[in-house]
């Protein structure tokens, strides 16, 4: 081979010593908060000898189209391989620069590596950048570009020694077949390495080996975790396969069983008009009265005592999208996909919103912001709200902010057209889902101005306080059961513990209230569908991942949590988190609770594949 092996595998190793002496630094660097300990040395090493493996993968992956181009340049006359490797490179280095930028900066919203999930928020760009500020935005754009420069004269310095005025083209029969047979072992050689010799393909658990998740986070290469998610994302079909579905299935009716006998009644009507408030990330990490930091959810303390007040749920998953589903379908989150996406599935998901539609009522749903994100308005619309109303059908008086109407406008919107609901005599339902709790954090608001992500907790707050004291003095109050939960918690760029990050707080409050009551049930966020429809005696049976959990037959009370890739089993005596990739406990390892939580996996991805 004319230009040589040396070429190869200079230019393998220039990338290898890219990801090891630059990238993966410099995630440590930029997230070293995020660790649950301080970082040492030791663990830098540790990182890096253990990323070394998915390294290797990519950078086998970078090294392929070269090494084709080699090989087919000692058999093509025309020199074509200088400039074809000037394009390779600043191709190349955009990308790499592009996907290491990326998850440095994204891993401290999402605590998870970079994935396929990214896609669906560039569909719409005005989402993909409203979390940050103008001023981030042009930073994370320098660093791009800085980064992809310094990538290219890397990858090009390293080239021209390499290549040098070296003979490009081959000679002769002998020096064809050389080149024939070097390249392809070399081309072998990559295969390997991508492909691995092990009777299943490689997968990122290679490089996981800690139970501090974010060491095995910085030890994966960013680019072989978006490269794996693409290939594994939407898999349904035979997923997270445990047992036999006939003992899978026993084991899950065990778990969920279908609802029978009385449900302990809470509410004075069966028929109450309904407002569910979704408030994006409320956490009980801001409510006070449940432990949570002081003074940022004063109205939410102050209503708790005057309503149903559910003190143990845990949310279902870690995305709005996700969360959305759990509460409106009574239907878990999926750790690897989001069944919102899957337009033809939707009609066939339990829909608690269509339960009061066909009793007649007239059903609202209500977003400050953008519906078409994430299906959202085909799955509000499918599920059975009559009506949406987003941004661009609120009045153009009401101010804007990056996603769209702050909430305290957006609530007093919903109590003027509760107002003109009561008027007219109707039934109603409606969903809101807010949107001000989210980054930036930026809200017109600043009573905790130095803290701007309590302070806009504190902002929806005060708005939901002032709405619902103003609906008091209503005859629309006499009749109302008001829900507020909270989509999915808030990790706000802290160490994420699923054990804190998924618990949230239930409120259910207003004149369909018999008393004021705090229920310390573990329950999860699907549950809250069939418990209140077991409330209103409305069958239920459909909901089969959700729980009436005032009903007789819920015994034995537990949660469950998706996160990327893996879930959390809460009961009793504890619970435990389990990584899939991994394949192992990550924390508090109990065979019974991994026993449980893996069935319910299985099922989860079972049923859906039917639907």
């Amino acid at each position: 081979m004319q230009i040589g092996i040396m070429f190869i595998v200079c230019y393998y190793v220039s990338w290898l010593l890219y990801f090891q002496l630059f990238q993966r630094p410099l995630f440590i660097l930029y997230n070293r908060r995020l660790s649950s300990r301080a970082v040492t040395p030791k663990d830098v090493w540790d990182m890096s000898r253990f990323g070394f493996k998915t390294d290797i993968i990519v950078c086998a992956y970078l090294t392929s189209l070269p090494l084709l181009a080699g090989i087919a340049q000692a058999f093509i006359p025309y020199v074509f391989l200088p400039k074809f490797m000037v394009c390779y490179n600043v191709a190349a280095a955009i990308v790499i620069g592009l996907v290491t930028v990326s998850d440095t900066a994204l891993y401290s919203f999402w605590q998870h590596k970079i994935d396929a999930s990214v896609l669906a928020y560039l569909k719409t760009l005005k989402w993909a950048v409203a979390s940050v500020s103008g001023l981030y935005i042009a930073g994370a754009a320098l660093a791009l570009i800085t980064l992809s420069a310094v990538i290219y004269l890397w990858l090009e310095w390293g080239c021209d020694i390499t290549m040098g005025d070296a003979p490009y083209v081959a000679h002769g029969i002998a020096e064809k077949i050389i080149t024939a047979i070097t390249g392809t072992a070399l081309a072998g050689t990559a295969v390997v390495l991508i492909r691995g010799l092990r009777r299943r393909p490689n997968n990122p658990s290679l490089s996981y080996y800690s139970n501090n998740q974010f060491f095995n986070h910085a030890a994966l290469n960013p680019v072989y975790a978006f490269i794996y998610s693409l290939g594994v994302n939407d898999k349904i079909e035979g997923a997270f396969h445990y047992t036999d579905s006939e003992e899978c299935g026993k084991v899950f009716h065990e778990l969920y069983p279908a609802s029978r006998g009385a449900s302990e009644k809470l509410l004075n009507t069966d028929r109450p008009n309904i407002l569910f408030i979704i408030w994006e990330s409320l956490s009980a990490r801001f409510v006070e009265e449940l432990g949570g930091q002081k003074d940022v959810t004063p109205n939410i303390n102050r209503l708790s005592h005057e309503g149903l007040f559910f003190t143990r749920v845990d949310s279902n998953s870690f995305r709005t999208d996700r969360g959305l589903v759990a509460l409106l379908s009574g239907y878990l989150a999926q750790p690897t996909t989001s069944v919102i996406r899957m337009t033809n599935k939707l009609p066939n998901l339990p829909a608690f919103p269509m339960k009061f539609k066909d009793l007649g009522y007239e059903t609202t749903a209500v977003h400050g912001g953008d519906l078409m994100v994430f299906h959202m308005s085909e799955y509000f619309l499918t599920i059975g709200h009559d009506r949406i109303v987003s941004e661009p059908d609120l009045p153009s008086s009401m101010q804007r902010g990056k996603w769209g109407v702050p909430d305290g406008d957006v609530l007093e919107w919903v109590y003027d057209d509760i107002q003109q609901k009561q008027k007219e005599g109707k039934h109603w339902y409606t969903t809101m889902l807010t949107l001000s709790s989210h980054e930036d954090w930026k809200v017109p608001y600043n009573r905790i101005p130095d803290d701007e992500i309590a302070n806009s907790f504190a902002y929806v707050d005060d708005a939901f306080g002032r709405f619902v004291d103003k609906l008091k003095g209503t005859p629309a109050w006499d009749n109302l059961l008001i829900v507020v939960t909270g989509d999915h918690g808030c990790n706000a760029g802290e160490p994420l513990s699923h054990d804190k990050y998924s618990h949230i707080p239930l409120l259910m409050l207003g004149g369909a209230v018999k008393s004021p009551r705090r229920i310390d049930t573990i329950m999860s966020q699907s549950d809250i569908a069939s418990t209140i429809l077991g409330q209103l005696d409305i069958p239920h049976d459909e909901f089969i991942f959700s729980r009436d959990v005032m009903s007789e037959s819920y015994r034995y009370p537990f949660s469950y949590h998706t996160f990327i890739n893996g879930f959390m089993f809460r009961d009793a005596t504890g619970f435990t988190v389990v990584d899939n990739v991994t394949d192992t406990a990550i924390a508090n390892p109990d065979k019974e609770r991994e026993h449980k939580g893996r069935i319910i996996l299985q099922y989860l991805y079972e049923d859906l594949a039917k639907r």
